[in-house]
């Protein structure tokens, strides 16, 4: 069985292993070892502090239980812009008016804002290609809202993802070439590299303060605001599923787009329950198939597994699933379990964030 956990520091190679096979377009997947120690290390701290720190890094694996091998990762940061900025573009609209020539022009600007400062971000979605399988990369993406939904005071109201934007052939963003190449003396992967592992004081000193007139990039350029990359459009899909929407706010390396909602509003919180448990021999290919997860924040563990909900409220698993979960015994040990969405594609995940 596939389940997700938080990660290990004895996860590293595995994960190090998934970075270079990833290659550079997802910046929160390190290539470097002494980075990815300090990720581990912060998440480690993440789940097991019993204050939760104002800024966190919940990382976590998808392990195969059988082979002990590592499948895909998911992650949720907290605390996003509190000690570095965390920029976006927001596209807005003005009329200006001509008295003079009785007409009037619409005008779109590109303008720097914090407008995620202080939210939770989920990201770090990749599923290896041979476990991309129906319901499995929904697990991982949805194991982070039910992580969410057991520990809320420990997150953000606002909740957002970034989805990696469009680039070409040669791994090149048109927006970067148009606009941000003409304030930093450097390619499109040195500046995502440089923000991802330096911070992004240097947008904040070389960035122009002013809005930018969208019709005075080329075409090129503006056709990709907003557009996700192939790789990102399913991943996409599945945050509108949750009812995540994009309110114009765009990366400013690629234009990619950003969605966010209210935490209460996400549709896997909404729908989850948490009710306690029976093991029983007698469930079948016929019963539902479900997301569960242990509720213990420490000792986090989700899983997909067949589960039939009694007359009483009580979701019916096999001991398997149990064992799996670590879950307690006896009548006040609780689970929270939400339906599996049905889909007729499993979901292809490997961008930027989402």
């Amino acid at each position: 069985m596939l389940f997700v956990r938080p990660s290990k520091l004895s996860d590293i190679d595995a994960l190090l292993a998934i970075s270079n096979s990833v290659g550079d377009g997802m910046t929160s997947m390190p290539s470097c070892i002494k980075n990815w120690e300090r990720k581990l290390q912060s998440s480690n701290l993440a789940f097991n502090s019993t204050k939760a720190p104002a800024e966190a890094c919940y990382f976590m694996v998808l392990e195969d239980s059988e082979t002990g091998k590592i499948a895909g990762t998911t992650a949720i940061y907290n605390g996003l812009g509190l000690s570095q900025p965390f920029y976006s573009y927001q596209r807005s609209t003005t009329t200006n008016k001509s008295v003079t020539l009785n007409t009037s022009m619409q005008s779109e600007t590109l303008t720097l804002v914090e407008h995620f400062k202080g939210a939770s971000e989920v990201g770090s979605l990749f599923l290896l290609p041979e476990y991309r399988k129906p319901g499995v990369g929904q697990m991982l993406a949805r194991s982070r809202y039910l992580l969410m939904a057991d520990a809320q005071h420990r997150f953000s109201d606002r909740v957002m993802a970034e989805l990696r934007g469009w680039i070409d052939d040669a791994d090149q963003s048109p927006l970067w070439q148009a606009l941000g190449s003409k304030f930093f003396d450097m390619s499109f992967q040195e500046a995502v590299t440089v923000s991802a592992t330096e911070g992004s004081a240097f947008i904040t000193e070389l960035m122009p303060k002013h809005p930018i007139y969208v019709d005075l990039l080329p075409k090129s350029a503006r056709e990709v605001l907003s557009k996700p990359n192939y790789s990102s459009a399913p991943a996409l899909r599945m945050l509108e599923k949750e009812g995540f929407q994009h309110r114009g706010l765009v990366d400013l390396f690629d234009g990619g787009p950003s969605v966010d909602i209210q935490l209460q509003d996400i549709k896997t919180i909404k729908d989850s329950k948490v009710a306690s448990y029976q093991v029983t021999d007698h469930l079948s290919t016929l019963d539902q198939d479900f997301y569960i997860s242990n509720g213990d924040l420490q000792n986090f563990s989700l899983t997909m597994a067949k589960g039939r909900v009694t007359d009483n409220q009580q979701l019916l698993l096999s001991r398997e699933t149990i064992d799996l979960l670590q879950a307690g015994e006896g009548s006040a040990s609780k689970i929270r379990y939400v339906p599996v969405m049905q889909s007729k594609k499993s979901l292809n995940i490997n961008h930027k964030a989402a």
